[in-house]
């Protein structure tokens, strides 16, 4: 036998692998007014943080810094142990390939030397090698050989791998583990997703392991949709991010911007040229050298009628976290300003999520700002920034009763209690969510927590959510979806598909039955799979005027390389799972979502972030082309406000058609959708069959402004409607189609932009 201090070191290693780090308490810096570039602030931070708190990123230099260390130390016992740390930072940092060839020698030695290792420890190290070689493998097929097909589930075509060492040591490491323990379900799916990138699938898969091919297909067929992102030069290859889809050079044509949460990697502005193309104009619009952002949205904050940009940092990255957030002003004049700290923008916390909403219904927007807080390491709490119209916000969050510590990881304004005042619905991982509605209506400032009769508060562990109304009863309703680091995402893929998911780890569908008072039906309406959640967002992909929904998931590990999600609305009665037939199911990790019309065509197309969080967990992010299978009806929306806030948000809107000689109403409210990924603030609505529009009922936003009836529209068509003006305006529509050139398909040309 081993001595017990030469068995230890492969638990503290595995314990190094598996930390995200604990954190010390770590007080928020407030940056002063003399510091008015928010990128100097953002370097600073990023420089100052500790690598040995912060994991998920500064992968390369803590592998650089383990190297020197394997080769310096001369206990053999300690130099294993570094060596493991050091193969798991490789594979982090994106050199699959010697960090599977170190790992396999671990195994070798550890197997060789008979180390009494526990099951549990057995299966990790097994597991990391494993996925180290289907790393490899990806890297070396749908990274660096990337195509249409690369990574979309069932893998067929040119999809399969055509370098197959990855993928071939993958399956025999995975074999092995089978073998001895055949009830892991995790190694299973990873196991016959190995054979399906290498064409394999199902024949060659040992039986007792094959999973039924029938879990690949959807139910409900539909036309699939195509990721055109590389023939448009849109194919940013990247990490997690967020993304914008709107118009912010007011010629009517939707731009795109995203980020990365890479402390190396520049916000992008491609530029919709109204033409079917795209063109990168970053630095021409004064935004180069914007570094990171998780997530970010749009805004109008002083009503000039330009869309700003408000860009959030620093979620996951613990007490490292306060890293400043940035409000960029559209001047109109073809730059942005950045005006975080003239604005008063000054709190620096750890976040992804906000919402613009104007709190107190005087026709300007405010912000709120939800943090990760976990006290008593550190609490950041809750940012209330009240629009003082000039320009600047004043900070009242206790004034307004929002002062709960949180790890919040989703916030969305909503009217719960259709009273025309935003509530506000938060999201945290551990805690489950919590709704506070406004106290405007009541006369009285500030808000209250939603009692029990709510029915809010589940699931405990969540992430993203939003505010929507699917039934088309013109009340909002509310979602959420799970999130935990127990497990891996593939390993409740396959209880899903088993019947044996967790059901405080399903999607929760809260069906708003009026005066905030909510029922959860999620499983009935046919969410019964888990999906790790990140990014998000809403549309109508089927122009039938029901808003379906995509999740975007994953986790930080490897292993989590499963479908990215999409729901199509069945009526208002059940949703149906449609990535597969579709052509949504992504394995690799999802993020910021975009729906929106950029080709003018009257149906949505979407945006979607992809890539993971460490350094070497790089992938292409994808760009839908909606093929309007169905060649339904639609009319296009832009709402301007007066005493309102000029962008309208929070504008509720009710579109009255005919279809099938009966009328029939389609209910709406200006956002930018979901709290991950931000969509057009055009109410892009989809009419189905419809032959005629009614009328168009707009509530404003706004105190004591009446609700505005606006008819003469017609379908195929778009339309401004401006507060207190009687007739809609038309507004310019022409379709174009997008240019897909082969200048644009050599995806290495976007590594790193």
């Amino acid at each position: 036998m081993r001595k017990l201090s030469e068995v230890r070191f492969l638990l503290q290693a595995f314990a190094l692998i598996l930390c995200i780090g604990c954190s010390a308490k770590k007080n928020s810096p407030t940056a002063t007014a003399a510091e008015e570039d928010t990128r100097v602030l953002i370097k600073r931070a990023f420089d100052s943080a500790d690598r040995n708190v912060v994991k998920p990123i500064f992968n390369i230099e803590r592998a650089r810094a383990l190297k020197s260390k394997v080769e310096q130390e001369k206990d053999p016992s300690k130099q294993l142990q570094l060596s493991l740390a050091y193969a798991n930072e490789l594979l982090k940092s994106g050199d699959a390939s010697a960090s599977a060839q170190l790992y396999q020698k671990i195994l070798d030695f550890v197997i060789a030397n008979k180390f009494p290792l526990d099951s549990a420890n057995k299966r990790n190290l097994m597991s990391s090698v494993g996925i180290a070689y289907m790393r490899l493998g990806e890297n070396q097929n749908c990274v660096q050989n990337h195509n249409h097909q690369s990574c979309y589930i069932p893998i067929k075509g040119e999809g399969v791998h055509q370098l197959p060492f990855g993928s071939r040591e993958a399956i025999r490491i995975y074999e092995q583990m089978l073998k001895e323990f055949p009830k892991d379900l995790e190694t299973k799916y990873l196991l016959n997703l190995a054979y399906m990138t290498l064409g394999e699938y199902p024949d060659k898969v040992p039986p007792a392991f094959r999973i039924d091919p029938s879990w690949y297909k959807s139910k409900v067929n539909i036309q699939p949709f195509r990721d055109i992102a590389p023939e448009l030069g849109l194919n940013r290859n990247g990490h997690a991010g967020g993304v914008i889809m709107d118009d912010f050079t007011n010629d009517g044509w939707q731009d795109i911007v995203i980020t990365d949460w890479s402390p190396n990697s520049p916000l992008i502005f491609y530029v919709n040229n109204g033409d079917g193309s795209f063109t990168d104009q970053t630095k021409n619009y004064n935004l180069d050298g914007y570094m990171s952002g998780l997530n970010l949205n749009q805004v109008d904050f002083n009503n000039d009628g330009w869309l700003d940009i408000f860009i959030m940092r620093g979620a996951w990255l613990l007490s490292e976290g306060d890293i400043p957030a940035t409000l960029l002003m559209n001047t109109g004049k073809g730059k942005f300003v950045d005006v975080t700290i003239k604005a008063g923008i000054t709190k620096v916390g750890a976040t992804q999520t906000s919402a613009w909403t104007d709190i107190d219904l005087d026709g300007w927007i405010d912000l709120v700002v939800a943090h990760e807080s976990l006290p008593p390491q550190y609490e950041r709490g809750i940012d209330v920034y009240m629009n003082k119209k000039d320009g600047t916000f004043a900070y009242v969050s206790s004034e307004y009763g929002l002062t709960r510590n949180s790890f919040y990881k989703g916030l969305v304004a909503t009217d719960a209690n259709n009273d025309k005042y935003p509530d506000l619905y938060f999201s945290s991982l551990g805690e489950g969510t919590f709704l506070y509605l406004n106290q405007g209506s009541q006369g009285q400032k500030g808000f209250v927590l939603a009692g029990p009769s709510s029915n809010i508060g589940q699931p405990q562990r969540c992430f993203p959510s939003w505010s929507f109304d699917y039934d088309n009863d013109g009340n909002e309703d509310l979602f959420t979806s799970s999130y935990t680091n127990d497990g891996t995402p593939a390993l409740h893929w396959v209880l899903s598909h088993m019947g044996k998911a967790d059901p405080g780890l399903l999607p929760k569908l809260f069906h708003n039955k009026g005066n905030a008072i909510y029922e959860e039906v999620g499983q009935q309406m046919g969410l019964t799979e888990i999906a790790f959640t990140m990014g998000c967002n809403f549309g109508d992909i089927n122009t039938d005027g029901y808003l379906d929904f995509y999740l975007a998931t994953g986790n930080p590990a490897y292993q989590s390389v499963v479908p990215n999600k999409m729901y199509l609305n069945m009526d208002g009665k059940k949703f149906e799972d449609v990535s597969y037939s579709g052509g949504f199911a992504n394995i690799q990790k999802g993020h910021g979502v975009a729906f929106g019309d950029p080709d003018h065509d009257g149906d949505e197309d979407m945006y979607v972030v992809i890539g993971g969080a460490f350094d070497g967990d790089n992938f292409y992010n994808c760009f839908y082309e909606n093929p309007n299978e169905h060649n339904n009806n639609w009319v296009v929306l832009k709402l301007t406000g007066k005493t309102a806030n000029r962008a309208a948000i929070g504008a509720r809107v009710a579109v009255s058609v005919q279809e099938g000689g009966k009328e029939r109403k389609i209910y709406r409210m200006v956002s930018s959708g979901a709290s991950f990924g931000a969509n057009s603030l055009n109410i892009e609505v989809g009419l189905r069959k419809a032959t005629s529009i009614n009328n168009v009922t707009v509530q404003w936003p706004c105190k004591d402004c009446p609700d505005q009836v606006f008819t003469g529209l017609e379908i195929n068509k778009a339309y401004l409607l401006t507060q207190d003006e009687t007739a809609p305006a038309p507004l310019p529509y022409n379709k174009v189609a997008f240019k897909k050139t082969n200048d644009h398909m050599d995806h290495m040309q976007n590594m790193g932009k």
